[in-house]
């Protein structure tokens, strides 16, 4: 059911796809840009389309209770097999020093470098200026702040503190006492080295209490109902969000068809 759930927001969010476009055009923007300067080894490979394979139960703070007995409350968030490989490292312009380097990619230190004028904030400002061009500052982040002012919101929602509340109790009758499922999770005796089967099985109880009381449903409808209101309250602001990333993929689109 989580794992399948589609939130009202989510229909604004640029598809991986689209955000793939939006990062590999910012990505070989600087590539062409570090050229000038010398600087051959910036890798501009374009990079895959990112899809989250964090379950979304996750972020009620529920894993399979099997994972919990295992790992506690430090259940890695994709198993080695999902994990993304970091993308290749930079490697240096021959004969540039880290100053210099610091200069032509950031835009700190220096003005000019081999005789070529810096652009301001370096070629990663000057790359993000151009995929940014006709967007107002900080539009391209309008969904992710209101995805968070409406899980904010889902916390106040009496729904989930009486489920907060009927799970605190399952938890009281095996021994634990938390208010709340954060204050589990993040307990700091689980921080300390040592052995793990307390934390396990304190885990494995807090998962199973989750089920029993049904905690992952209503934070699920909570979240819904919140971006809901939210997203009407924001419609103006939604609809020019749209308009705006139309206006960032032609802007990815012509920095992706430029050649050396």
């Amino acid at each position: 059911m989580l794992d399948n759930a589609i939130l009202p927001l989510d229909a604004f969010a640029p598809t991986p796809e689209q955000q793939a476009r939006l990062v590999n055009a910012v990505r070989h923007s600087v590539a062409l840009c570090t050229n000038r300067f010398g600087m051959k080894g910036y890798d501009d490979t374009p990079l895959p389309p990112q899809r989250d394979t964090t379950p979304r139960a996750r972020r009620y703070l529920f894993v399979d209770p099997a994972l919990a007995g295992r790992y506690g409350y430090a259940v890695p968030l994709q198993p080695p097999s999902q994990q993304q490989k970091p993308p290749r490292s930079t490697k240096a312009g021959a004969g540039m020093t880290p100053i210099e380097e610091q200069a032509v990619l950031g835009g700190r230190g220096p003005k000019t470098v081999r005789g070529i004028r810096v652009p301001e904030g370096g070629c990663i400002g000057a790359a993000n200026r151009r995929a940014m061009k006709g967007v107002p500052p900080d539009a391209e982040f309008l969904v992710v702040r209101l995805e968070s002012e409406a899980y904010d919101k889902s916390l106040r929602d009496p729904r989930v503190k009486a489920g907060n509340a009927a799970w605190s109790a399952c938890m009281k009758r095996a021994g634990y006492t938390y208010s709340a499922p954060v204050k589990a999770w993040e307990d700091p005796r689980w921080r300390k080295a040592g052995d793990k089967r307390e934390e396990a099985t304190a885990a494995v109880t807090d998962m199973r209490c989750k089920l029993q009381v049904d905690c992952l449903s209503v934070r699920l409808t909570s979240e819904i109902d919140a971006q809901r209101t939210i997203a009407k309250g924001h419609g103006p602001e939604l609809r020019a969000f749209r308009r705006h990333l139309r206006t960032r993929l032609a802007n990815a689109a012509a920095m992706l068809g430029e050649r050396p």
